[in-house]
């Protein structure tokens, strides 16, 4: 049951971090009716905190370290689950790795948003301006599609990542420019 808890709020911490949200809002999409006693312990914890917007109790994560160390789990918690849907990313997801030092790597597009088929794409952006480093990658697999450029938040492409995105490397860099 702590497990299923824990996994719970990890999802309801995955909704706030693409937008602020009221109980019902989040029991439906997460199809769960205990989110409120969840909300609450989130709360407690000083993770969340919520403002009244009308009759709507609105909830929102909060800007601090305990709130920072909750989404850090919550975003590898989203690699975990898409690893558990697709194994055999596991293997292409490593090799990215060890063949790139870039300190960040999301992956994004259809796989990030859950709407992959058989024959979808690999979307990668990649922190970089080396073309190289984008040939090395694309070159794992043939449906590996790598975009590469720096982290600007006004680019239409970066957008699109912070909305839907699963970070293979750099976190803790991708929450502080948005920040910065």
């Amino acid at each position: 049951m702590a497990q299923k808890r824990n996994n719970v709020e990890l999802d309801i911490l995955e909704l706030l971090l693409k937008s602020d949200n009221h109980v019902r809002g989040i029991a439906k999409k997460l199809d769960e009716s205990h989110s409120t006693i969840l909300l609450n312990n989130l709360q407690k914890e000083n993770v969340i905190d919520s403002r009244k917007e009308g009759k709507n109790k609105i909830f929102y994560l909060k800007k601090n370290l305990i709130s920072r160390s909750y989404i850090l789990t919550t975003e590898l918690h989203k690699l975990a689950k898409l690893l558990r849907k697709h194994p055999e990313l596991s293997v292409i997801f490593e090799e990215i790795l060890q063949k790139s030092d870039e300190k960040l790597i999301i992956l994004f597009g259809s796989y990030a948003k859950g709407l992959e088929k058989k024959d979808s794409d690999i979307d990668i952006y990649i922190e970089t301006k080396s073309r190289n480093v984008k040939k090395v990658i694309e070159d794992i697999y043939s449906k590996i599609n790598v975009k590469i450029g720096t982290f600007d938040t006004k680019s239409p492409l970066i957008k699109e990542i912070i909305k839907e995105h699963i970070i293979l490397r750099g976190i803790e860099v991708f929450y502080d420019k948005q920040v910065s």
